[in-house]
């Protein structure tokens, strides 16, 4: 019985030990050359030009600093449909508090709970990452990953 009783503390420590710990938002998986070519890297003005406004252009979107292609959804994010205000930005936190309020529409992630990281990590890997093709990454992931920078510019 005592032997019960100790397991049983031993779980509770346990439980209340992660209770405590914050969510860590997963790292990116990514390199900056794809087929011995650089990908392309984008700043907020360039990824602004594709926000639906020209229709000769692709429908962008980022989202943790990877830009996606959303053109195939574009009766979810064209002009005049319901998350257009989330292209042609890095629209991380509206993402992951699940907002198109204008304050949310950024990259931001201070101040998101546990479970606003990790609605972002899921829908990050299983509606975008699954869905919609890679065509570049934000120039702020470049200094969050230098030694990728190198293989870069070796190129």
């Amino acid at each position: 019985m005592r032997m019960i009783f100790r397991h049983f503390i031993f779980i509770l420590l346990l439980a209340a030990l992660s209770a405590g710990e914050k969510y860590k938002l997963k790292e990116l998986d990514f390199d900056f050359v794809k087929n011995e070519k650089p990908v392309r890297i984008f700043t907020d003005s360039q990824l602004k030009e594709y926000d639906g406004s020209d229709a000769s252009k692709p429908l962008y979107m980022a989202i943790k600093g990877v830009v996606f292609d959303v053109s195939s959804g574009e009766d979810f994010y064209g002009k005049g449909s319901p998350y257009n205000a989330l292209i042609g930005i890095d629209s991380t936190r509206a993402v992951a508090k699940m907002s198109l309020d204008e304050p949310d529409l950024n990259n931001d992630l201070t101040g998101l709970t546990d479970d606003e990281l990790k609605a972002l990590d899921e829908v990050f890997e299983q509606t975008y990452k699954a869905k919609y093709p890679i065509a570049g990454y934000m120039d702020y992931v470049l200094e969050k990953y230098p030694e990728k920078l190198k293989q870069r510019e070796d190129l």
